[in-house]
């Protein structure tokens, strides 16, 4: 069952923020990346769920030219279960090294 896909001003805001800090080259090639993903969840969310600050959550790979980022978004899905609503997004940090 695929969702209908919506996204607050505000995700909206912070995942044109990230598209924005990237080069001016890139831009358009990631916005389709990021749709992709976005319809993409929108297709089955529930088995790539995460937890980010006690919100469902779904990460992903952005890939341009050389460029290649790990974006979050965070969701929630209507009561009705009919619509899935992005309500953040977000920079994945880098992976810490262990400390040997």
């Amino acid at each position: 069952m695929s969702y209908a896909l919506d996204i607050t001003s505000e995700a909206a805001a912070r995942l044109n923020d990230l598209i924005e800090s990237l080069p001016a080259e890139w831009q358009a090639d990631v916005t389709e990346v990021v749709d992709a993903e976005l319809q993409k969840l929108a297709g089955n969310p529930l088995p790539k769920a995460k937890d980010y600050y006690g919100r469902p959550a779904y990460e992903f790979t952005v890939r341009a030219g050389k460029l290649k980022r790990q974006w979050g978004v965070t969701y929630r899905i209507s009561p009705d279960e009919t619509r899935l609503t992005i309500t953040d997004a977000y920079k994945v940090p880098p992976p810490v090294p262990p400390i040997l």
